[in-house]
């Protein structure tokens, strides 16, 4: 994705979003079980909402460097670590997903980002090949997808009205088990962990919900792609969908997200 379509979205990502995916974020550093004085790249950074869970696994001991393509997140991942007067520097840098900055790392993460590239194999494959003999790829995504939650909702109702814009909603397919499996191994890398977590997010509104989706970068591509008259359309479809049926209807539920594990092979 356009690198400046997450530079106009970071503050809204910052502010809309992020309180709600930190307990995701610390359910990937958990499960990717960083030690002190490793090293440690984390990766489609984004405003670094991982780095203060990171921090505090790694005790102050390790080297942590932190890049993103879009240079206005890099600015919010620094003005975030720096907030939370974080006992382990870390270096940040606005980078391309690929670049492993030349170095051997213990642990790789990305949280949010793979499914942003459609070459997402050489993406991995990058990240397979800057490996320590040891070391190991963390990720985490939307998915599998839930019929019946809001998100899956609005892409039915973008699909309904524009479907030959609605396959960058899909993605959230490749999070289940066997096909997220199937993705690491054509990079070289041997899934060795995968979870499901949920966390419960709540909206006053549907249209509160619906105005922060096409404020983040994913959907803010489509309604400019779409305009704004086709943009109402899917919002006035997915009100119907719900129940009862209205853009005041408030909105509480627990969407799905995997965390894959990896090692070379």
């Amino acid at each position: 994705m356009a690198d400046d379509c997450w530079d106009r979205a970071a503050q809204s990502y910052f502010d809309f979003w992020v309180p709600r995916l930190i307990p995701y974020y610390e359910d990937l550093v958990q499960k990717a079980g960083p030690r002190p004085g490793e090293r440690i790249l984390v990766t489609t950074a984004g405003p670094g909402a991982e780095l203060i869970a990171l921090a505090q696994a790694l005790k102050g001991k390790g080297t942590v460097v932190a890049t993103d393509s879009s240079p206005a997140m890099i600015e919010r991942a620094k003005e975030a670590a720096a907030a939370a007067e974080l006992a382990l520097p870390i270096t940040f840098a606005v980078a391309d997903a690929r670049d492993t900055m030349g170095a051997k790392w213990d642990l790789v993460l990305s949280s949010f980002g793979l499914w942003q590239f459609e070459d997402r194999v050489d993406v991995l494959r990058a990240w397979s090949e800057a490996l320590t003999v040891d070391g190991r790829v963390g990720i985490l995504e939307w998915g599998p997808p839930d019929p019946t939650g809001p998100f899956e909702l609005v892409d039915d109702s973008l699909r309904s009205i524009e479907p030959e814009v609605a396959e960058v909603t899909r993605l959230r397919e490749l999070a289940a088990r066997e096909p997220f499996a199937e993705l690491l191994g054509e990079a070289g890398l041997r899934m060795v962990r995968h979870a499901v977590v949920r966390h419960r997010m709540d909206f006053g509104s549907a249209e509160g919900f619906f105005k922060a989706l096409c404020a983040g970068c994913s959907y803010l591509q489509v309604c400019d792609q779409i305009g704004d008259d086709r943009t109402n359309r899917v919002a006035d479809t997915f009100y119907a969908r719900l129940t009862p049926p209205s853009p005041r209807t408030p909105l509480s539920f627990e969407p799905a997200a995997s965390i894959a594990i990896a090692q070379a092979m």
